[in-house]
């Protein structure tokens, strides 16, 4: 949640002239084949609209200990109604993962909720050569070649299209902290898909001459771009 409360206070501050990259919600199929979750399906693509390469830096800032894989592009996703960002975690990505935090949400003590994280944590499935791999190559990584290797380049129109799965456990009334939202099947919601990409944060990782190249191309993007919003189905 905190990632999407740091996006809404940023959108305020980067914004493009132009979108020489945008990004396009293409679809979005809804199923209710598993009783308590409902699935959707969202089919979008990522677009260079100019003649020319548009490359950004593909990772988030400030940069932290944890080093995602820079070859998955970070798309964030916010549902809006009433052209207002709900700033909850209404859809998950990892259906294993929701209904553990359904199981929190019901637990009726303390105990009751150490139990089931420890529960999650022992059966959750792992790939342990993959992880101990990972562990390996992240205490190698230098955070200098890091930033340089997470820079991607979307070549002359260049498409690129993506499906991503999303989860709703069904509830109606969401509550953190002091955030409470309730979902009404009156109401339409929309999806709306983002990408943000920072620039001038960077500079001490590059040399000087590099990073005024960086500055002054204006196909290297800095701001943020937010996609079409196409409905979601949160009706009964």
């Amino acid at each position: 949640m905190k990632i999407r409360i740091f996006l809404f206070l940023i959108y305020s501050s980067l914004s493009f002239g132009q979108k020489p990259l945008e990004i396009i919600i293409d679809s979005i199929q809804t199923s209710d084949s598993i009783s308590d979750v409902r699935k959707f399906t969202v089919n979008y693509h990522i677009q260079n609209t100019t003649n020319k390469e548009v490359m950004f830096i593909n990772c988030a800032f400030p940069l932290t200990n944890f080093y995602p894989d820079v070859t998955k592009l970070n798309v964030f996703s916010v549902i809006v109604e009433n052209n207002k960002y709900i700033r909850l975690n209404i859809l998950h990505k990892d259906i294993s993962y929701l209904r553990h935090l359904d199981s929190l949400a019901n637990a009726e003590s303390a105990e009751a909720k150490a139990k089931i994280i420890l529960a999650y944590i022992k059966n959750r499935s792992r790939d342990t050569t993959k992880m101990k791999s990972e562990v390996e190559k992240r205490r190698k990584i230098n955070d200098f070649e890091y930033v340089k290797s997470a820079i991607q380049i979307f070549q002359p129109k260049e498409v690129r299209s993506f499906t991503e799965t999303l989860y709703w456990n069904k509830k109606r009334y969401y509550k953190v902290d002091d955030l409470e939202y309730y979902i009404d099947e009156k109401e339409p919601y929309y999806l709306e898909l983002s990408m943000v990409f920072f620039k001038k944060e960077f500079q001490y990782f590059f040399e000087e001459e590099h990073f005024k190249k960086m500055i002054n191309n204006p196909n290297f993007l800095e701001g943020h771009i937010i996609s079409n919003k196409v409905e979601m189905n949160f009706r009964e």
